[in-house]
């Protein structure tokens, strides 16, 4: 993640119902690129051939929604993708990336993804990469449904 990638993630706008996905108004700019170029959250950027911001990723606590059941050895993956290319069938190739990067990083046993369980489309996407369901919850300050899926490590 670079600094100069912050400004853009934070200005993106998804359409109902993902605009649930949408960063707060008014987000203090400062206080997300530190958060973003925080070490310990891993954030990565993923970008096309010729250097757009495709979107974004992190590896570890940062993918993980408190109230959610994360004790398995798991490496987990928080992940958004830029609005304008979603449904758009390119989740597959963003997906690769995302996990091959962590596969020759980290090289875990397992991976692990937290969805709104709203977010029909992602969790689609995951199921077709292998990940099942684990256990779901409901985030007590925000009401939101969660599904945690797992997969075991294998070459995307």
């Amino acid at each position: 993640m670079r600094p100069c990638d912050v400004p853009d993630i934070l200005s993106w706008c998804y359409a109902p119902p993902y605009d649930f996905y949408d960063p707060p108004p008014h987000p203090n700019v400062e206080l997300y690129t530190r958060e973003f170029l925080n070490p310990a959250l891993a954030f990565h950027v993923v970008l096309s051939e010729v250097g757009d911001l495709i979107g974004f990723c992190s590896y570890g606590v940062d993918g993980q929604v408190p109230g959610g059941d994360y004790s398995d050895d798991a490496l987990d993956v928080g992940l958004g993708m830029r609005p304008e290319l979603t449904g758009q069938g390119q989740g597959g190739a963003f997906l690769t990336a995302v996990l091959s990067h962590a596969l020759s990083e980290w090289s875990p046993h397992q991976f692990r993804l937290t969805v709104a369980s709203f977010n029909h489309r992602a969790r689609k996407l995951y199921e077709r990469f292998g990940f099942r369901f684990r256990s779901e919850f409901i985030d007590q300050q925000t009401d939101v449904h969660y599904v945690i899926l797992t997969s075991r490590q294998h070459a995307f």
